[in-house]
């Protein structure tokens, strides 16, 4: 029977995968939404308040992009890596409050 930190360990992992994958989807879809709307839609829907901060609570290496050019394809892998922050936060704080795992591990 392995002891619960080292399955706990597993469990972590996992989730921070989930968090990349998820980050790494996220800004697959945005930019493939580029690409099949057309320009003068997106010039116009990239100036609404609404979309703006759809795009920066999920898209956080957009606000990189204003200052700096960046690739097409860069956007997901640095907007996974970004995830991956989020989600070592968010195992950490929940480690440290002692939330217990939504499910158990066994």
């Amino acid at each position: 029977m392995k002891s619960r930190a080292v399955l706990g360990g597993g469990v972590m992992k996992r989730r921070i995968a989930i968090w990349a994958s998820v980050g790494f989807l996220i800004a697959c879809c945005w930019v493939l939404y580029t690409f099949v709307v057309p320009f003068d839609f997106l010039d116009k829907s990239l100036r609404q308040p609404v979309v703006l901060a759809a795009i920066y609570a999920t898209c956080p290496i957009c606000y990189a992009g204003r200052y700096f050019p960046l690739h097409f394809w860069w956007v997901p892998p640095i907007n996974a890596a970004t995830y991956i922050l989020l989600g070592l936060i968010a195992e950490m704080l929940r480690s440290l409050l002692g939330m217990a795992p939504a499910f158990k591990a066994e």
